[in-house]
């Protein structure tokens, strides 16, 4: 898969999927159409779905693995190639899934003739909520770009669930999805007593309505006129790797890279 056909299959994913929100189908219904889009767009033999319910991960939607497996296979946090994708936040990417010392079978699922494995984190402010994988027969280590392409879904996977766009996160009896779950902050006490008081952000919450652009080439030019806004007064005539444009822009991110969708 090339960089251009992997941003491609990206783009036309989160395209489905924002169809797949919008329709009045049942939770189950919607998670099964999410893993057929993923597993098409990616040519993918296997996709599946992990959710954290209950603090385990649990089999929420599959294209490829035995459907009974479905709502049963469970996996602790950092059991198995899931859960150890989940307890580290890190990505995997294996020719022989079987030859990780993390590996555990699930003989429920009928994984037994699929050898290569890749798996992303699925998170939601800066911990594992779900994950997101795809398997393949022929053992082989996917490519980059497939990767990233996995990671973008994601990405928009996590927003998506914590909004409540597939099923009532309620439902899930898991408060760390929930965006208005309480929350403990740590601080240092400077007198004795008790205190208390309302919490008030310094600066609004920005609500995300929407996961995928209507025109990613608009989307690109304000990223870079923001960029650009942002530079503005902080421009340092001395510094020969900032000319107040691009080159300042990209000593932020590196926009050449940037993909809308």
């Amino acid at each position: 898969m090339t960089v251009t056909s992997a941003v491609s299959a990206a783009r036309t994913i989160l395209t489905r999927l924002h169809d797949v929100m919008a329709s009045r189908s049942n939770a189950q219904a919607k998670l099964n159409t999410v893993v057929d889009v993923i597993g098409e767009g990616l040519d993918s033999e296997v996709c599946s779905i992990y959710l954290l319910r209950e603090g385990q991960l649990e089999l929420f939607a599959t294209r490829g693995l035995a459907q009974e497996a479905v709502h049963v296979t469970r996996l602790g946090i950092g059991e198995g190639l899931v859960g150890t994708i989940a307890e580290n936040i890190e990505t995997l990417n294996l020719a022989e899934a079987t030859a990780h010392p993390d590996f555990s079978y699930r003989p429920e699922t009928g994984e037994d003739k699929y050898h290569s494995f890749a798996g992303v984190p699925i998170v939601r402010r800066e911990r594992a909520v779900g994950v997101l994988c795809v398997q393949h027969v022929d053992p082989r280590r996917y490519e980059e770009v497939e990767i990233e392409a996995l990671q973008t879904v994601a990405m928009v996977l996590a927003e998506v669930v914590a909004q409540g766009g597939f099923f009532n996160i309620a439902e899930l009896d898991e408060p760390e999805l929930r965006v208005d779950r309480p929350r403990k902050f740590a601080g240092e006490g400077l007198s004795e007593g008790v205190a208390v008081g309302h919490l008030v952000l310094h600066e609004p919450r920005v609500k995300v309505d929407r996961m995928i652009a209507d025109n990613p080439e608009d989307e690109l030019k304000r990223l870079r006129t923001a960029a650009h806004v942002y530079i503005g007064g902080q421009h340092n005539d001395n510094d020969s790797n900032c000319d107040g444009g691009d080159n300042c822009i990209n000593n932020i991110i590196d926009i050449d890279k940037v993909t809308a969708f």
